[in-house]
């Protein structure tokens, strides 16, 4: 039973709801009560986010190596009691070192629980088989701020932002952990329709030569989908309502983003099993640059502004999809937690600047401009795929 691919899948869509709503979002909510309380501006409280994200890009390669050798199930688990030690500090702080040093250990927490660890987990189980495992597994991350932005608002009013990361860490460390250790250990045979390991692997799409140039336009193609959405999370409202949306239809219409990234992970579950990988990863770039038509033709009046959250939130949606099954496709099961790391960094490292590099935009030349570049990333993310689907489709393998 513990080996089954629903307890399998469950199990970890749990712990990355859990450890994405606490060591991701919780900050967004609980960043205003900290500042009242400590008296710290908003620069320094979100800097220490921007760390934590840095942190991560570097030590993602060594935390690869170690998944490689010694399997997702204590990766995981170590993951889950460091992300609750630095939880815990959090809420004990009155020191800004001791800020900055809690956000440093939630940096490598993160490396060690959210997408990368889990979906190396699956590919250690599943082999060439873990495509599905890993759509369905990004259903359950979506969740995560739907579920615990509320929690943590109520948490924050009924106790206090340092009892709130309170909370978060006893979730963390209670829920968590137990369902990492019951997790199949490295080496362990999995049977079933979900994990047929009698079968070979099939080739790999792209030949061990030409691997980096791959690496690097999956790269590209990441980095650009990062800075786009964490560069809008951060400023799309405000810059919609410097364009004249009233406040309260800004945040109603851009909060549907999440519904539609759901629903573009289910329909790739549903509808994309056998999608030709080049395909599917042009298609979740390419929308993203079809999501600013709508902006050129009709600024921020409702419909076009609608329209936009439409296609950004599939396009999102896809693009986590893309990360964790197309490099397995691409590159087959060995060495899978390096190609991720590879592709991770420069993309952590671009997420941690997009809030400051994109306000710099939207102070100096406004947001109208502001959105033209993120049009010519967008550019850039697709033409990177496009590159991907020209060098290696006809590819044999």
């Amino acid at each position: 039973m513990l080996t089954s691919f629903p307890f399998i899948v469950t199990a970890l869509g749990v712990t990355q709801i859990v450890s994405w709503g606490t060591i991701f979002y919780g900050i967004s909510v609980l960043a205003k009560s900290m500042m009242a309380e400590l008296g710290w501006s908003t620069t320094f409280v979100f800097a220490g986010f921007s760390i934590s994200l840095l942190v991560g890009g570097i030590v993602s390669k060594p935390v690869a190596r170690f998944i490689e050798r010694r399997g997702g199930r204590l990766t995981l688990t170590m993951g889950s009691l460091v992300g609750a030690f630095g939880l815990a500090m959090l809420s004990q702080v009155n020191d800004p070192i001791v800020y900055i040093a809690a956000w440093i250990v939630l940096g490598l927490a993160s490396r060690l629980t959210l997408y990368d660890a889990a979906f190396a987990m699956l590919v250690e189980i599943y082999g060439m088989r873990a495509r599905r495992p890993i759509s369905v597994l990004t259903l359950f991350g979506g969740l995560a701020s739907s579920i615990f932005w509320p929690i943590t608002h109520y948490l924050n009013e009924a106790i206090g932002w340092r009892g709130a990361w309170l909370v978060c860490a006893l979730a963390v460390l209670v829920l968590c952990t137990p369902l990492h250790l019951l997790l199949p250990r490295l080496g362990t045979p999995i049977g079933g329709a979900e994990g047929e390991a009698a079968q070979p692997d099939p080739e790999p799409l792209v030949p061990a030569e030409q691997k980096a140039f791959a690496v690097l336009m999956l790269t590209i193609a990441m980095a650009g989908n990062s800075f786009i959405t964490t560069a809008l999370s951060v400023h799309l409202i405000p810059a919609v309502v410097s364009m004249g949306m009233a406040a309260a239809v800004a945040v109603w219409i851009s909060s549907l983003r999440g519904v539609f990234q759901t629903l573009g992970r289910l329909a790739e579950i549903l509808f994309g099993k056998n999608l030709d990988p080049f395909l599917f990863a042009n298609i979740s770039t390419g929308v993203m640059v079809v999501a600013f038509i709508p902006l050129a033709l009709g600024g921020v009046s409702v419909p076009f502004f609608f329209a936009f959250n439409i296609l950004f939130g599939i396009s999102v949606g896809l693009a986590t999809i893309v990360k964790g099954a197309v490099p397995l496709v691409l590159f087959g099961r060995h060495g899978y937690a390096s190609v991720l790391a590879s592709i991770a960094t420069p993309g952590l490292i671009v997420t941690a600047a997009a809030p400051t590099a994109y306000a710099a935009v939207l102070d100096a030349s406004g947001p109208v401009a502001g959105f033209w570049v993120m049009f010519a990333v967008s550019l850039s993310s697709f033409a990177a795929t496009a590159a991907l689907a020209w060098r290696f489709r006809r590819v044999p393998g």
